[in-house]
């Protein structure tokens, strides 16, 4: 029996099997937390006598793509005990997740992967990449303090620097395309969940808050910098200023997903910096006739009209032709019956497109779309905007 379940008993259940299945070994804290925060999603479950046997959970969150907010499905602890694994337990509970999602109106998923191959079958495709920069302690010491205002440290359980922190996320990376626009359940379960997150605040010489880092401690060998947000330059040198002043503690500074170009503007010396990318985390578009509709396309006078098709093996209602229609940046979009189409490629192709992983030309140019048309009119109708995401579930 497959069913969405928010009873607090159901939900530690979700927890045991993902307890299991991941190896992990849940604090006291930590059970309170995922209970907590499993008011605030939807886990989908499978039952065996009244047993979770395997579950799909969705964090429902909404996500800046090209400056317009969407509903986005974030898919975790996707898992079933080991007795049940091998029965299609999981397409059956994807596919109940999918028909549920699309009902309410839900126009993206993404999920990061245990196995990308596995996640294809469900139509995810790789969009986000994670970049971590290994700064030693001698090149942290070229940074020139900045002396003007100051950087305090801040507390999750103090409500001032929540608000201060969440405002300042929402104005800098939560703009990014392809970032979250964070639930308050979810910064909780951020801090509270995940141990050892530290915070500080930066304030200019009005007292005006202009940044803030998040940040761990990593024994004796490393300083680690979670997340670094700033409003101006001047807040960056102010943070950075701060992250020097442990240079006496810790030999290397590891940072996530920073703006590498800027950060660097602040060393005299960089050659000894190394940054490491890899792929992370996937996506797919769940209701393209949703999505579409709210894409913001680079505003024409002209009216274009094109049509594109989509394979989707596991949405129905994304498989076939679309009409698309664009004008002055919005696009009206219906299913037709037509023999041809101008472009044409899987649901995973066209969400690396239209979340900005692939231009247009770079898509059809890779064979990853087939471009049949007499005019390539959608590369001169998306911006490319590179997709950005600071975080993992």
């Amino acid at each position: 029996m497959i069913r969405k379940v928010s009873e607090r008993q159901d939900i530690d259940k979700t927890r045991r099997l993902a307890s299991y299945a991941f190896n992990a070994n849940h604090t006291d804290v930590q059970k309170e937390e995922f209970l907590i925060k499993g008011k605030y999603i939807d886990n989908y479950v499978e039952e065996i006598g009244g047993n979770v046997t395997s579950q799909v959970i969705n964090h429902p969150y909404e996500v800046s793509v090209n400056g317009q907010v969407m509903t986005m499905a974030g898919i975790v602890d996707v898992a079933s005990y080991p007795e049940a694994r091998g029965t299609g337990s999981i397409s059956r509970l994807f596919e109940f997740a999918f028909n549920d999602l699309y009902e309410r109106g839900t126009e993206l998923s993404y999920l990061a992967p245990f196995s990308q191959p596995f996640y294809r079958k469900f139509g995810y495709e790789v969009v986000f990449d994670v970049e971590e920069t290994y700064i030693p302690t001698h090149v942290i010491q070229q940074v020139k303090q900045e002396k003007k205002g100051y950087t305090k440290r801040a507390f999750w359980e103090n409500e001032e620097d929540q608000k201060i922190v969440k405002e300042i996320y929402r104005k800098t990376l939560g703009t990014h395309n392809g970032s979250l626009l964070r639930e308050d359940y979810w910064w909780d379960f951020e801090f509270k969940y995940f141990e050892g997150k530290r915070l500080a605040i930066a304030y200019d010489e009005n007292n005006q808050a202009c940044g803030y880092i998040n940040y761990s401690l990593i024994g004796f060998t490393e300083f680690k910098i979670n997340e670094l947000a700033y409003t101006s330059m001047f807040a960056l040198r102010k943070l950075m200023t701060f992250v020097a002043s442990h240079s006496g503690s810790f030999p290397m500074f590891v940072a996530k997903n920073i703006d590498v170009k800027m950060v660097s503007e602040l060393f005299t010396e960089t050659m000894s910096i190394r940054r490491k990318k890899q792929t992370d985390m996937m996506a797919r578009i769940l209701d393209f006739e949703r999505f579409i509709t709210k894409f913001k396309f680079k505003k024409i006078a002209q009216k274009k009209t094109l049509f594109i098709e989509i394979e989707d093996t596991n949405c129905d209602w994304n498989n076939g032709i679309f009409q698309l229609e664009i004008k002055n940046g919005q696009a009206t979009c219906e299913k037709v019956e037509r023999d041809k189409a101008d472009y044409r490629g899987t649901i995973q192709r066209w969400t690396q497109v239209f979340l900005g992983k692939h231009t247009v030309k770079d898509a059809i140019w890779g064979e990853f779309l087939e471009f049949t048309g007499t005019d390539d009119v959608l590369s001169t109708l998306i911006e490319p905007n590179i997709p950005y995401l600071y975080d993992h579930f």
